[in-house]
């Protein structure tokens, strides 16, 4: 197996870095567009193993998504269906996209026929059981590995009516049933039981939506109301990604640092955004400028706080909670069991194995520094599990990160933007 040795540095952060594009918008902006009708634009995508994956699956879908490289970066331009998919040939491969996964199960039940969605060995544990059960309802034909991948979805391409949806395991099932929705012979009522974990994400969706000339009629996040309407093709610009901008923030923040990030949006939607303010509570400085965020870091110190909205950023969280004085206490945080891994018994094994001790429950972590220690990182094929822990690098003495190339899923150009602040990865 690959390993990635990270070595310390010895002087201060002093740093600009651009934001790389926002993963969660461009799965959206892509599966919405290939809906609409006539041409969209999606200005300066995220290129990674997952969106590829969904680019891919829309082109078995009857999809035409061409790149359009220009001076300013690069453009995908998108002939849309206008809700109409055909039936493809072979069955859907995702790898390992969560994301393409549950968008894809809502999208294939508009389309005519039968759809085969499957991926590689971890997807094959993520749930969809929420969602099949919420779809089967609105009468789609669904078989599935008991609640997970390979997903068989028949139908006749007509959804609509009410559905009951259950998304403990992820917000992803309401955002997918959202997106499709549009495209229903008849009004469609989803009825949510219980609470959506990362609500925020689902904002995302709904201002996705809206931006293609949809929106959403709904009560808070318990019932959503939809009339039969199109998406309509339009240009859209992926803002940068505050997820991936915070393994750089974290540099800033438990080295003392000061950090620029260019294109960053202060009013953004995205969950992670919180990342700042949980920064700042524990002891750094912020401030934006335009589309600028300049993060100086200071003496930190543990918090209590539930991440039930944002558990994406947890892994940089607990990192940066090693450097802290005092215990940090990180709850709500059940959904990190349903991730590319179990993401909470993950980051409290290799927290363990650098020294400090960690308090695991069903759905908590409690991290209290400790003396910390080099050791060989696991990433369990998660690629915030090598983004996090190479942060910790920056400031251990011999961490090294196991598979590093699992970072592709999201982030391609991590090491290459990360080696900008280390300079000495080897």
């Amino acid at each position: 197996m690959k390993i990635k040795e990270i070595k310390p540095i010895h002087f201060d952060i002093d740093i600009k870095i651009k934001a790389p594009p926002s993963k969660s918008y461009t799965h959206r902006a892509l599966f919405v567009s290939a809906l609409a009708e006539g041409r969209s634009k999606i200005i300066d995508p995220l290129i990674s193993d997952d969106t590829n994956y969904t680019i891919t699956c829309l082109k078995q879908l009857g999809i035409n998504i061409k790149e359009d490289p220009n001076n300013e970066g690069l453009i995908f331009v998108i002939e849309g269906s206008g809700g109409d998919l055909k039936e493809p040939t072979a069955p859907l491969y995702i790898g390992n996209s969560g994301t393409t996964l549950r968008f894809l199960m809502a999208i294939a039940s508009l389309v005519n026929g039968v759809v085969t969605i499957d991926g590689d060995e971890e997807v094959r544990k993520r749930p969809v059981k929420g969602l099949e059960d919420s779809l089967m309802k609105l009468g789609i034909i669904i078989d599935s590995n008991r609640g997970c991948p390979p997903v068989r979805i028949s139908s006749n391409g007509i959804i609509g009516g009410e559905t009951v949806l259950e998304p403990r395991e992820s917000s992803q099932y309401l955002s997918a049933l959202l997106m499709a929705s549009p495209y229903a012979h008849s009004s469609m009522k989803i009825k949510v039981t219980g609470q959506i974990p990362s609500s925020p994400y689902v904002e995302m969706t709904l201002e996705v939506m809206e931006k293609f000339g949809v929106r959403v009629q709904r009560k808070d996040f318990s019932d959503f109301f939809i009339s039969p309407s199109k998406y309509v093709g339009c240009e859209y610009i992926v803002e940068g990604d505050f997820s991936n901008s915070s393994y750089f923030m974290a540099v800033a923040a438990i080295s003392g640092g000061k950090l620029d990030i260019e294109n960053l949006n202060n009013n953004s939607k995205q969950a992670d955004k919180v990342f700042v303010d949980i920064l700042e509570k524990m002891g750094c400085e912020v401030s934006w400028y335009d589309k600028s965020l300049t993060l100086k870091g200071g003496e930190l110190k543990g918090i209590d706080i539930d991440m039930k909205k944002s558990p994406d950023i947890v892994p940089t969280l607990a990192v940066v909670s090693a450097f802290a004085k005092g215990p940090t206490k990180i709850y709500n945080i059940e959904t990190l069991r349903f991730k590319e891994t179990d993401r909470l018994s993950a980051v409290a094994n290799e927290l363990s194995k650098i020294g400090c001790k960690v308090e695991e429950g069903n759905d908590y972590l409690v991290i209290t520094p400790g003396k910390l220690n080099g050791a060989e990182i696991e990433t369990y094929k998660d690629h915030r599990m090598a983004m996090s822990f190479a942060v910790a690098g920056l400031f251990i003495k011999g961490i090294k990160i196991l598979d590093p190339d699992c970072v592709s899923k999201s982030y391609p150009s991590f090491w290459k933007d990360f080696s900008k602040i280390s300079g000495g990865i080897n």
